[in-house]
Order: C-alpha cells, then structure tokens, then sequence
C-alpha cells in the first residue's frame, strides 16, 4: 500500500480547490456548456369514456383512435405558423369521474404527457393531430395552470 507524502496531498488538495473555485466562479457551468433548452410538458386530455384501469397505459379510443402513440402532432402559433412537432407519447388511463370506483375497470379518459422542446410557453399556441383542425392550449387552473388540450 502506497502512502502519499504530505506535501503531494497538500499539492492535489490545491490544485482541487483551484478547480472549484473557478467552476463557482463561472456559474457552475462547464466549459462550453449551453443552457438547458426549453421546453413545455403540454396534457392532451382524450375523454373516450373507454373502459379501463386506472393507471393502465392507453390509446385514444372510439371517435378518438387518431390519437394514438406515435401519431404526428403539429404546435402552431397564434399565426398558424409551425413552431414544434413531434410524435405523441403513450397515455396513462385517469378515472373519467371524481368518484372513487376503486381499481376495477372503469369509465376512463386517455391523458397523454408531451413534452414540446424549444417551446418555452404555450399561450396562444394550437395543437394539432394528425389532419384534424387545431385545438387551443388552453391553461388549466385545477392543475396549476399546466397547458392542456381538450380534444372533444
């Protein structure tokens, strides 16, 4: 087992602490590191009314099958213009009313989570699906404000 001498200690302790004193001193941030790109998590809400349970992974159903993984949704401006586009993610079944039904399969709606990069707001903006007409992101104020579609 090898012993570092005192004075080698002393010297890599020093030379550690330059380092951290220069990456405090710059923010934290790397060297050639850019900041984070934004990005808004958008609720696309598809009340299907589908029989399912709670929690269990989900598609849009009935009138709503457009509204599926992997289908290409468009964000549009207040001005039509295209400014995001992506595919849509899997959804997770919520329970359809506030009642507590338990676990069993119930009513449900589909809600899906998608997360728009380079997007840092969505006011004003449209979603939209597929070749279906563009639905408002609207707010909701039950949910702290979080931007949600509402597709009916």
């Amino acid at each position: 087992m090898r012993i570092m001498s005192a004075a080698l200690f002393a010297a890599r302790w020093a030379a550690l602490c330059a380092v951290l004193i220069v990456g405090c001193a710059s923010g934290g941030e790397a060297a050639g590191a850019a900041s984070p790109e934004p990005s808004v998590t958008i609720r696309l809400v598809i009340p299907d009314g589908n029989i399912r349970e709670p929690g269990a992974t989900c598609t849009g159903a009935r009138a709503f099958r457009y509204a599926h993984p992997e289908a290409p949704y468009v964000v549009e401006d207040a001005a039509g213009e295209r400014v995001a586009s992506g595919v849509l993610p899997q959804g997770r079944a919520e329970q359809a009313w506030s009642m507590d039904l338990g676990d069993d399969p119930q009513p449900t709606v589909c809600v899906m989570m998608i997360e728009v990069p380079g997007l840092d707001s969505a006011d004003g903006h449209s979603l939209v699906i597929g070749d279906h007409p563009p639905k408002p992101i609207i707010p909701n104020p039950n949910l702290d404000d979080i931007p949600e579609v509402v597709l009916s």
